[in-house]
């Protein structure tokens, strides 16, 4: 029987349907199965043999997918927030996608990992209440797999609280580009990257480099309009996006520079009272996106690389709304609103991320410094 790894709180969810602040039924691709295609081929919600189940999937980049409607909600969806699908023929009707939502579960030839995928507001509550994410069975068991081990020492890292967030995705990518450089990397090579005095020095290198805040803005405000950008076409996300992605158009083309490092420490200083939330969302993005099963070494460096821009897009994204509301703190509900919509926006498979990748940056791999400057300094 297989190993089976699962955070702790998997078993525990519990999809609360109707009472969800974002439901995932709204302005999100949808994807449909070729099973339950044909499974919707002859059926109807009324009794007109013309207004089958399939008239409501298109194509959409290449994917069957359902039309949502000029509300962008899923057709299915009814007033009460309940699904039609259901009610009529019961959870066995669901397109895999519904079904398993926001379950994430990939399985490997010795194990089965299971997680949450933080784009659903449940998910990122749990994140919010739990001092840190533990899973069902010890990650840090011998594993002869390099990169099991690979990954082990990245959660590792992310959930050592002497180092920041910033430093810590730093770190990461410092010792990924390093043993990218080598043609072949053994347990014991690892093993040596976790050594305290080995990451102390690189801490401490970290925190003798100069990272100049505005520059860090002006990077993440053009790529935050990027990843936006299709979305505005599309008209999705309208009340999350568009204010402050005009905003954002605004400051890329003038600010005053002087009161933008003021807003920007400010602004630091509230998000830093969600440190744990990110710790642990971070954790669970590098657990169940950086090793897939058909992984290798250059893939996990480019997972690495997408999760670090999700992490940098979103707390720009935050810091945008918090400037154009004046507001002295952060609420949480905007804090979670803004996590949930970068995560369905930037939800690419590995495929889409190299090919955005390959388009957007000179080369796939990033040099360390381009990470550095995204993530800059806290």
């Amino acid at each position: 029987m297989k190993k089976e790894i699962k955070t702790d709180d998997y078993d525990t969810f519990t999809c609360i349907a109707d009472k969800c602040s974002f439901t995932c039924c709204q302005e999100w691709k949808i994807a449909v199965d070729d099973v339950t295609y044909i499974k919707w081929n002859r059926l109807s919600l009324t009794n007109q043999n013309n207004n089958y189940l399939d008239q409501y999937v298109k194509q959409k980049d290449g994917t069957r997918v359902i039309a949502l409607n000029e509300q962008k909600q899923c057709p299915f969806l009814n007033e009460q927030k309940f699904c039609n699908l259901v009610l009529n023929f019961g959870d066995e009707i669901l397109s895999e996608t519904c079904a398993i939502f926001p379950r994430q579960i990939h399985e490997f030839a010795d194990r089965k990992e299971y997680s949450l995928a933080s784009c659903c507001p449940e998910v990122v509550d749990f994140m919010n209440q739990k001092d840190k994410i533990c899973f069902t069975k010890n990650m840090f068991d011998t594993d002869e797999d390099v990169l099991f081990q690979i990954r082990t020492m990245m959660i590792t890292i992310m959930q050592n609280l002497h180092f920041s967030i910033s430093k810590s995705l730093m770190m990461i990518f410092y010792i990924l580009l390093d043993i990218h450089q080598n043609e072949s990397v053994l347990k014991k090579q690892i093993d040596e990257y976790m050594d305290n005095t080995v990451l102390k020095e690189l801490s401490d290198t970290i925190d003798n480099m100069q990272f100049l805040s505005l520059n860090t803005f002006e990077e993440n405000n053009e790529l935050f309009l990027d990843i936006a950008e299709n979305y505005r076409k599309q008209e999705l996300y309208t009340s999350y996006l568009e204010p402050i992605a005009v905003m954002a158009e605004n400051l890329s083309r003038d600010y005053d520079k002087s009161k933008m490092i003021v807003q920007l420490q400010k602004f630091e200083k509230q998000f830093s009272t969600y440190e744990k939330l990110f710790r642990n969302y971070l954790v669970v993005e590098i657990f169940s996106n950086s090793l897939m099963p058909e992984s290798d070494l250059e893939s996990i460096v480019v997972m690495i690389q997408w999760i670090a821009m999700e992490y940098a897009i979103m707390r720009h994204a935050i810091f945008l709304s918090w400037l154009l509301d004046e507001q002295e703190k952060l609420s949480y509900s905007m804090v979670r609103d803004y996590i949930v919509v970068i995560s369905r926006m930037m939800g690419y498979d590995q495929e889409d991320i190299c090919e955005y990748l390959d388009k957007n940056f000179n080369n796939l791999i990033w040099e360390w410094g381009y990470l550095a400057l995204i993530i800059g300094a806290e």
